[in-house]
């Protein structure tokens, strides 16, 4: 195996209310590794030029806290083809695995708005870091929500943008996370964060996997885009939520993105604790399957 190894310092600013690191950064992280090595490559074009996003599988699989010590982003492709390629990463931190991330990403002409074949250069140094072995990642719950679900209204902010002028794939997270928490505690009250200002649930609510595929470019503009998010499985101590991130608040609007997150609740010590008799009737009258 041919990893490329990064390591990354932590900042303040990348805990969230709960305490730990917020599970955005994470994706944040393989960001930057991604990019420093496109930099460094005999191919720094697919980060000059630019390359598209196509989708994000991540599991969160312990918790990182803030400390002085680096954490540390190896990675490699898994496949490549004609235009996209395919890339695995695990984040260590404090001699512990956090977490991995599979990303698919295609090379695009920003110029001419259309995805570009792969040049023999960036074939070659997306080839230098190959790695096999890589494990399946079990597919989680999908449905087409079709305007359902709680509705949440998404305002872009100019530093949402990317270098190649649309809504980072980063941010992109931060809007479904802003959309899961916002309508999560619509649908049940009791589901409240730590710092919202009102009486947080027992226990925390902590990304155990989530699954992001990236329809259109988004770009800033000051009206708001709309979030749809609705249960798609009620477990023992996790729900699976579908979110997807539309044009407009229209039953037929474009969708942007779409996304699938499970959500588990922990007890004090960390350990999944099953969800409450509030939270599992509410979100299982909200249920879309189809």
């Amino acid at each position: 195996m041919a990893f490329f190894t990064v390591d990354i310092p932590l900042r303040w600013s990348d805990l969230d209310p709960q305490g730990h690191i917020n599970n955005v950064m994470t994706i944040d992280f393989t960001q930057e590794a991604r990019a420093r090595f496109m930099m460094d490559s005999r191919a720094p074009q697919l980060l000059v030029d630019g390359c598209v996003m196509v989708s994000q599988q991540v599991e969160y699989l312990r918790s990182m806290l803030y400390s002085d010590e680096p954490l540390t982003v190896e990675f490699g492709t898994v496949e490549v083809r004609a235009a996209r390629f395919i890339m695995g990463y695990r984040i260590w931190h404090e001699g512990q695995l956090r977490g991995r991330v599979r990303t698919a990403m295609c090379p695009f002409d920003f110029e001419a708005q259309r995805l570009r074949p792969l040049t023999a250069d960036e074939r070659r140094a997306l080839t230098d870091i190959a790695i096999e072995g890589e494990a399946r990642w079990r597919p989680l719950p999908k449905a087409r929500l079709r305007g359902r679900g709680e509705p949440t209204r998404l305002f872009a902010r100019w530093s949402d943008q990317d270098r190649y002028g649309h809504v980072n794939n980063v941010r992109t997270i931060d809007w479904i996370q802003q959309a899961r928490i916002e309508a999560t505690t619509a649908i049940d009250p009791s589901m409240a964060r730590a710092g919202m200002g009102r009486g947080a649930s027992a226990g925390n609510w902590v990304v155990a996997r989530q699954e992001i595929d990236y329809v259109e470019q988004m770009q800033w503009r000051p009206e708001p885009y709309i979030g749809y998010t609705a249960p798609l499985h009620v477990g023992t101590t996790s729900v699976t939520l579908g979110c997807e991130i539309c044009d407009q608040q229209a039953p037929d609007a474009p969708v942007l993105t779409r996304s699938r997150t499970v959500l588990v609740h922990t007890g004090d010590d960390g350990r999944p604790s099953p969800l409450s008799d509030s939270t599992v009737a509410a979100m299982r009258a909200r249920l879309v399957t189809d």
